[in-house]
């Protein structure tokens, strides 16, 4: 796969996300909604805004496990609230739990106007790279 000079993948570009800030309290993602990723009625697709989640979330997980961790959804609710033809979403994510196989984070994705238009929970595999076993 082509990875773009920032690092991210092409799935980056073509959703239209970005990373606002990403430490190990908190990761913002922002989306900038592509005209594609509308519905016929002019709102973004609820599919869209999970991929937003499912994206942050992990984020916001990878952000605390430190190098060489990874990191992949199990499970993942979203409740939708509202509505939205904003073309500028925002989701702030948070980890709530990070065992040692198992995380778990939550986040809320909001308007550009700061309109609540979602929250997500989600579960998330661990996989920790192991230290090489040194051999004599």
């Amino acid at each position: 796969m082509k990875v773009p000079a920032s690092g991210l993948g092409d799935f980056w570009g073509v959703l239209g996300f970005s990373i606002v800030r990403a430490d190990p309290d908190e990761a913002v993602v922002r989306m900038d909604v592509p005209d594609a990723l509308l519905s016929p009625f002019g709102q973004v697709l609820g599919g869209m805004v999970a991929a937003l989640f499912d994206t942050a979330l992990a984020v916001a997980v990878h952000r605390r496990l430190g190098q060489g961790g990874r990191v992949a959804t199990h499970n993942l609710n979203v409740t939708y609230v509202a509505f939205t033809t904003s073309r500028r979403l925002e989701c702030r994510a948070r980890t709530i739990s990070l065992r040692t196989r198992v995380a778990i984070a939550e986040g809320e994705v909001l308007d550009d106007a700061g309109t609540l238009i979602a929250k997500a929970l989600g579960t998330f595999g661990i996989r920790r790279d192991e230290a090489p076993v040194r051999t004599p």
